[in-house]
């Protein structure tokens, strides 16, 4: 099968998964990902996004940058944009409240939880390229994916391991939605809004015998079916069209023979304005377009999008294969983020030791500070002890070296600390104070909070703790806590943080390293991350791998694995 878009896709391409419009850096990113090189093979021309990162804003900031392109980016007829649909989270969950997809009927809308729904149906389909397409600043897309549409399968089968559910029953009903979808898209490459369409699904990455999976051994025969059917029905209205034109000629003709001559008019003034006035009628008339056949010759499906890396490998080595002898193109995902069901949450990348200060010397510096200050200060004494209480039992965590920098990631640590310290303190009776606020316990514990869904981890700003002064003079300075001390717990706390984040990040190469060994890897002085994309990239089966570029290392990373494959086929 000829491939659905005539241009050469880059073997590494932009993930946006985490770039937003308004962010400085991340449109420096972009910019920077897409300049034209002087050898073409170090080119990045593929981005990868979706309709629901960043709530938009991703297709938002690469519709800025290549509306706006220096004078090296790489101009738009050279870059393949691919999107996705099928989330309903934020702004498209307003829009529902709002019945802007009313015309999506109530059990074709996945309810998977508060904040998290799916829809695949066409018109809700229709709707989000349209909104893609203007966020893009582009009249079409190159590829456009659905969405991980086994969410269907996962909020109607929750327990894998139900024997008594009926799998096969979902899952055809879950392809009987995608061959409805397939006609859908078959039509908007006709329309000129895509060039084609694929399935982006982290099912592709299961095993065959896992609930969630969705089969994709029909889906090429689905697609052709979907395309012919659009094609017969474009071919029945260009007959028709003919065919009507022919029926109106012959009426013509006849009405024309039927009508006796006209004797030439003795005002020759009266003739001419006549005659002009009907030929100006003429050259007005407006002919509608006539319906034409399509000109393809085949469907339209041409992709598949899947997470593969050293941890996980199904996906690679069955899907994409089979993919490959069906002439699909396939992109692989979270190349360097494993969500291993053996090993857990892995990030396959090599930090360097710790630097001064060590974890040790941190953790110990920020207990004696706690512990000073709780002391000379009674009544910040509970909230140092809480704060005492959740180092430890990050301290506890760390030495059970099982943390990865992708848990890091979504713990939002920094604000967990800073919030505890800025709640507001409970005062004894008697004390020196006009408030009776009372300290709130947070939620769970932290090695629990941990564990929680991958969000990006935001700073914030160093917080004041909330304590009351008096004018009188008998508020010492014994009871009160100076801006001096209350910086130092900062500061100590910072600390601590950054060399929590430094050995996390340092005992996990470690184990990855060990992991590799164990599978007689030898990295031969590479990095893991390098010997990771590489490792992707020697399988024939992969066309493209996509990169999340949150910073410009990423960019530079990917330019020299590109430049290690152009040395390699040279």
């Amino acid at each position: 099968m000829a491939n659905p878009t005539s241009r050469a896709i880059s073997r590494l391409g932009i993930g946006s998964y985490r770039l937003a419009l308004g962010v400085p850096e991340h449109e420096k990113i972009l910019y920077k990902a897409l300049e034209r090189q002087s050898n073409p093979q170090l080119n990045i021309n593929l981005i990868d996004t979706s309709s629901n990162y960043s709530n938009g804003r991703s297709e938002q900031l690469i519709g800025k940058v290549l509306s706006h392109p220096h004078p090296n980016t790489l101009a738009r007829e050279e870059i393949v944009i691919a999107t996705k649909f099928g989330y309903i989270q934020n702004e498209n969950m307003r829009l529902l409240s709002e019945g802007v997809y009313s015309g999506v009927p109530a059990n074709e809308i996945v309810k998977y939880s508060r904040e998290c729904y799916h829809c695949i149906h066409p018109e809700f389909m229709r709707d989000q390229l349209t909104r893609s397409l203007e966020r893009l600043n582009t009249k079409f897309a190159d590829i456009l994916f659905i969405h991980n549409p086994e969410y269907y399968l996962m909020s109607t089968v929750r327990d894998v391991k139900d024997i008594e559910v009926n799998v096969k029953k979902h899952q055809n009903i879950l392809l009987d939605r995608l061959a409805t979808l397939f006609e859908a898209l078959e039509r908007e490459i006709e329309k000129g809004r895509i060039r084609a369409y694929g399935i982006s699904s982290n099912s592709f990455s299961l095993k065959p015998s896992n609930a969630h999976f969705l089969p994709y051994e029909g889906l090429v025969k689905m697609a052709s079916a979907a395309f012919e059917r659009v094609r017969e029905q474009k071919q029945q209205e260009h007959d028709r069209y003919k065919e009507n034109l022919q029926l109106l000629e012959k009426e013509r003709a006849t009405a024309t023979a039927a009508t006796p001559s006209s004797s030439p008019s003795k005002n020759p003034t009266s003739s001419t304005s006549t005659a002009t006035g009907s030929t100006s009628a003429s050259h007005t008339t407006k002919q509608p377009t006539a319906p034409q056949p399509t000109k393809r010759t085949t469907h339209g499906l041409g992709f598949l999008q899947m997470p593969g890396n050293l941890l996980e490998m199904e996906g690679v080595l069955r899907t994409a294969k089979w993919a490959k002898g069906q002439g699909l193109r396939v992109f692989i995902n979270r190349p360097l983020n494993a969500m291993s069901p053996e090993f857990g949450a892995v990030r396959l990348a090599s930090y360097p030791e710790p630097q001064s200060p060590t974890y040790e010397q941190a953790h110990r510096g920020l207990l004696d500070t706690l512990s000073s200050l709780g002391h000379h200060r009674e009544h910040l004494a509970a909230k140092m002890q809480r704060l005492t209480e959740m180092i430890e039992e990050l301290d506890a965590t760390l030495k059970q070296n099982k943390l990865s920098v992708i848990q890091l990631e979504g713990a939002s640590i920094r604000n967990q600390l800073h919030q505890e310290l800025s709640k507001p303190i409970k005062h004894k009776p008697g004390a020196h104070s006009n408030t009776g606020a009372t300290v709130q316990q947070p939620e769970g514990e932290v090695s629990e909070r941990l564990s929680q869904p991958i969000v990006k981890e935001t700073s914030s700003p160093a917080p004041s703790v909330s304590h009351t002064t008096t004018t009188s003079s008998s508020s010492s300075s014994s009871h009160v806590a100076s801006t001096h001390e209350l910086e130092g717990v900062i500061k100590a706390l910072d600390k601590y943080i950054h060399a929590f984040q430094q050995q996390v990040r340092f005992q996990e190469t470690g184990r990855v390293s060990a992991m590799l060994a164990e599978r007689g890897i030898d990295l031969e002085g590479e990095s893991i991350e390098q010997f990771a994309l590489e490792y992707l990239l020697e399988h024939d089966q992969v066309d493209a791998v996509l990169l999340g570029m949150k910073r410009e290392p990423y960019v530079d990373f990917a330019r020299t694995t590109l430049r290690t494959l152009a040395h390699g086929s040279s």
